[in-house]
């Protein structure tokens, strides 16, 4: 009964918001709500709630995502001994997005981003093994650099008098540009974007309503949001560098994900890549755009590892897409929802990832780039549609390699919150173009309008040639692309080891040889030298007392 008070409490909080957020963009109005808690000559210090229509929207999307998360956990973490801990480490993860979103205000933003990273890491260890041990590890460590950009934009904004960047828009100069790129570089840790994409895959370790939840709509798109948030800060620069690095992070994300073998990482890749793509959205300059995708895709990929975590619990924690097969026979309701999210990732018509994804890929014709970034950007977005299919072929088509040892038990829970975003998937994205249609409107010829269909069969080609690559050059092909460019080596063996053998080097020349020396041998043999020194004086203070007699008085 207390978890049904629960589903109905995240439920009510999802409509309201979502019907104020379009009250909200309908008349164009702003709530502000300031709390003045500490005030010292010019310098003061507030807490601040922002309802706007974009924190409205995203805050009702939040609640649904949650809502239907909690109550599929139900159903998946039946028997665990900690669920309650992990019910209450949910809803502090759920108070510190809550945090980051409505506040404009750098101290409280801090109070909300280091809350996520924090809960965000307990998450991830929550299986206590050493896997789960080093992806928390890795997490936090990604998560604490962002931290320490968004520290130094605390340190740089007091001299302003003033920890709210909303109220600067309107003043800005040349010293607001180490900001921007504190606050992008901080974006980047927070969405794993090139270089420090690396904890995103290693983070499945953790349970997967947790990889629903955090690694898929909340979390990873706190970045974006940030961005969406400093939008008038980062425009007045050049989004050249925010264009390279989401074009790098489509080519890492692509190629991993085309070759990778775990069902939960396939997904995070797919996750990679779709940040990587709103990034470049943003680089455009089209934030509402990049907004809409962001709420889009976040419906779509909580289903997704939804419907993954389905099939793992069936074939008994195993996730190697390579042993399941058939599924579409086994469990078909989960099938078809599991159907419905990869084709809305691939920007079917009609559903609820095309409306969002072809306004893009035309937004972008309206640009004069080089063929170099049209040529990537529309082929790494066409790389999406393989590893789609490779997910489709291994699990609906191919023969299953585990059916002797398959559980397929359905839980009333798990069917309840994968109904919720089936339906989402299927009509919110057409919803949300209604609401937002007197903002877009493109006129383009029949054949740019052509070209995403024709990228589309470009790309069964392009998968023949990367067999035919794969078969002589396989070794170096799997490795290189499978590891994202050996990043998560780089990123954590390659510097670490270094490290810990310099400490050990150190240790071994400093603490236990030079410094050992001089103390025990050195340095303790000086205090000796001197004390039998003024011994002597001790076992001989007639003499001297006698000779300084006669020399002195």
């Amino acid at each position: 009964m207390f978890f049904c008070y629960n589903l109905f409490f995240f439920f009510f909080f999802f409509f309201f918001f979502f019907f104020f957020g379009i009250y909200l963009f309908e008349y164009n109005l702003v709530f502000f709500f300031e709390w003045l808690f500490f005030f010292f000559n010019s310098f003061s210090m507030s807490l601040i709630f922002f309802f706007d229509w974009i924190s409205c929207f995203f805050m009702s999307f939040v609640f649904l995502i949650s809502g239907c998360v909690l109550f599929y956990s139900l159903g998946y973490m039946n028997g665990d001994l900690n669920l309650i801990r992990f019910y209450y480490l949910v809803f502090m993860f759920i108070l510190s997005m809550v945090f980051f979103i409505l506040m404009p205000d750098f101290i409280c933003l801090l109070l909300g981003w280091d809350g996520l990273g924090l809960v965000s890491y307990c998450l991830v260890i929550y299986y206590q093994n050493s896997v789960s041990l080093y992806s928390g590890l890795i997490t936090l460590l990604m998560n604490r650099v962002g931290d320490v950009f968004l520290i130094l934009c605390l340190g740089l904004f007091m001299n302003f008098g003033s920890f709210h960047y909303i109220f600067y828009i309107n003043f800005f100069n040349n010293d607001f540009i180490i900001l921007v790129y504190l606050v992008l570089f901080a974006s980047f840790t927070k969405s794993a974007q090139f270089p420090f994409c690396v904890w995103l895959p290693s983070a499945m370790a953790a349970p997967t309503p947790v990889s629903s939840l955090v690694h898929s709509s909340t979390l990873v798109t706190s970045g974006v949001y940030l961005i969406i948030r400093f939008n008038y800060f980062i425009l007045f620069c050049d989004t050249y560098f925010l264009m390279v690095i989401s074009l790098i992070t489509m080519v890492l994300s692509g190629f991993a994900a085309c070759l990778e073998n775990d069902l939960k990482k396939i997904i995070a890749f797919s996750t990679l890549s779709q940040l990587g793509f709103m990034f470049f959205t943003l680089s455009l300059g089209s934030l509402t755009l990049c907004f809409i995708h962001l709420l889009i895709h976040a419906l779509f990929k909580s289903l997704l590892f939804l419907c993954s975590g389905i099939f793992i619990h069936c074939f008994l924690g195993s996730q190697d897409i390579r042993f399941m097969g058939g599924l579409v026979k086994q469990c078909p309701y989960v099938s078809s929802a599991f159907f419905v999210s990869l084709i809305c990732l691939c920007g079917f018509p009609f559903f609820s990832g095309f409306y969002s994804k072809d306004f893009i890929l035309e937004f972008f014709f309206l640009f004069n780039y080089s063929i170099f970034f049209f040529f990537f950007f529309f082929f790494f977005v066409g790389v999406t549609f393989i590893y789609s299919l490779r997910l489709i072929y291994y699990l609906f088509s191919s023969n299953s390699f585990f059916f002797p040892y398959i559980n397929f038990c359905y839980s009333f829970f798990m069917n309840i919150s994968l109904l919720f975003l089936y339906f989402s998937c299927l009509f919110v994205g057409s919803f949300m173009f209604w609401l937002f249609e007197d903002d877009f409107f493109f006129v383009l010829s029949f054949d740019f309008k052509l070209i995403p269909l024709l990228f589309f069969f470009f790309f069964f080609l392009v998968y023949d040639v990367l067999s035919f690559l794969y078969f002589y050059f396989g070794l170096i092909y799997f490795y290189f692309f499978s590891s994202m460019w050996f990043l998560s080596f780089y990123s954590s063996g390659f510097f670490l080891n270094r490290f810990f053998s310099f400490c050990y080097f150190s240790y071994s020349l400093v603490d236990s040889g030079w410094m050992e020396y001089f103390v025990s041998g050195g340095l303790v043999g000086f205090f000796r030298w001197l004390g039998f020194f003024f011994d002597s004086f001790t076992l001989n203070i007639l003499k001297f007392y006698f000779f300084f007699f006669f020399f002195f008085f």
